[in-house]
Formats: structure tokens, sequence, C-alpha cells
């Protein structure tokens, strides 16, 4: 599911800066690619790095679940981040931006910066993927970008960072706390954590649809769909119940997949 998602972050990326008949598939092809060996990267460092904390939230996870050993992702991170930089290596902006995505990711997991040990930091990395992801797809395409793709880039990565990341805290709380994380959740609850989610989520549909207003119409739609998935979040937020933690996290990713189809939608037709 994490890889469909990136994918559908790249593919919007491309869509945004679609350049007609002049599209190269071979090179779209290429960045898509390094982008999915860049995201299974940081996907199975992250899976290493957090494995006492995912067996305890009882995460089903390959690493966590003995699926996959610790040895076998190792040398599969080496072999993916290795061929994500060879694949951006003949055109510089895709390098940069893959580059970025393998940066974000390490800096995430990894010490000695392990951004995932407080919600700030954690939230900066995992917006600086969303751009760099977006951007990776924009720069395959080859086009100029239509005056909302930089919008999108920015929502869509906000949405992540401000909104998934917090999301996500309140189904992981115990194994947080035993990793010896300072997430707010673990630091000042529960409650403030879904308080945070429940303000951030509608506050960037907001954004989304002032954004749109201004700069690209079209993309109201998309925007109204974006606020109906917030409105969804929200509302799990602040209506807590015993063995729903993760409810309001699958909330946020349903509605990143359809805001991305809305989305994908809006550059095909517009």
């Amino acid at each position: 599911m994490v890889q469909v998602v990136f994918l559908a972050r790249f593919a919007v990326g491309a869509l945004g800066a679609w350049p007609g008949e002049h599209l190269s598939a071979a090179r779209v092809a290429v960045g898509a690619l390094a982008s999915f060996c860049a995201t299974a990267s940081a996907y199975l460092l992250n899976g290493v790095m957090d494995l006492p904390e995912d067996r305890a939230n009882g995460s089903r996870r390959p690493l966590a679940s003995g699926a996959l050993s610790v040895r076998a992702a190792a040398w599969a991170i080496g072999v993916l981040t290795a061929a994500a930089l060879l694949l951006g290596v003949g055109d510089p902006g895709l390098l940069l931006c893959i580059g970025g995505m393998l940066f974000f990711g390490w800096a995430y997991s990894a010490p000695p910066l392990s951004a995932k040990r407080r919600s700030w930091s954690s939230s900066l990395s995992v917006i600086g993927v969303g751009l760099c992801t977006y951007g990776a797809g924009a720069q395959a395409a080859g086009g100029a970008p239509r005056p909302g793709f930089w919008l999108v880039a920015g929502v869509m990565s906000a949405w992540m960072g401000l909104v998934g990341a917090f999301a996500k805290d309140l189904g992981d709380i115990p194994g947080d706390r035993e990793g010896g994380r300072r997430t707010l959740a673990v630091v000042r609850g529960e409650r403030a954590a879904r308080t945070v989610t429940a303000v951030c989520a509608p506050a960037v549909a907001l954004a989304f649809a002032v954004g749109a207003a201004v700069w690209d119409p079209p993309l109201l739609g998309a925007a109204a769909v974006l606020a109906g998935g917030a409105g969804w979040v929200s509302w799990l937020c602040r209506h807590p119940a015993a063995g729903r933690e993760r409810a309001p996290y699958r909330a946020f990713m349903a509605g990143q997949y359809v805001t991305h189809l809305a989305i994908a939608a809006v550059f095909l037709l517009s």
C-alpha cells in the first residue's frame, strides 16, 4: 500500500507537468522506477530501525512479522538505493529529487537525526519526502508545470505531514513509548494528538480550496473531495472508541487515495 500511494504521488506530479505529444514514455518509466526503488529502500530502512516498536504495536509489516529477515532487508536497502541513484543519474533534476527522497527517508528513520522521535521533525521529514516525490514526477514528465502543480504538491505533502503523521501516532503509542520516542501522543497524551489532527485536517483542506480558487479553479472539485476526507478524519478524532485507535489514519489514507484520483482526473481533462 505504501508503494501504491507513493507511485500515485509520482503519477500526479507527472500529470501536472504533462508535455502532451512530446512526452517520453521511457523517461517517465525510468523516473517511476527510480522513485519506486527510493521509496522501497526508505520503507525497508524504516522497518529495520522500527523493529522493536513495530513488534510492541503488533505490526504486520514484513520485518516485524518475521516474513523478512533483517539481513535480507539490509541487502535489499543497499541494492535499491544504488539502483535509485543510478536510474536518476542521467537527469540532474530527477537525481536531485531521488536524492532528496533518500535523504528524508534516512533522516526520518536512522541516527543521528532519527526525526521519527519527535512529531515536529517527523512532520518535516514526511513533507520533504512528499515534495520530492511530486517533483520527481514532474521532472520525469519534462513539461512546464501547470499553475496548480505546486499547490497540489504543497497541500498533499502537508496532508501527509500535518495529518497523516499525527494520525499514525494514535495507533502506535505503546511501541513509541517503549522505543523512547517523544511524539505529541506520548508526551501530551492521545487527546492532544487527536485534537491537533482534528484541527489540521480541515485546515489543510481549506488551504487547498482557497489556493485552487486563486490559482487553478478546475482543482476545486478535488479540493471538495479532500474536504470530505478531512471531515471524516476530524469526526473520528473527536469521537474515539476502544479498538478504533487506527481509524483516523485509515481515513487519512482513504482521503489521500480518492483525492489523488480526483486530481489526476482534473490534470487529464483540463
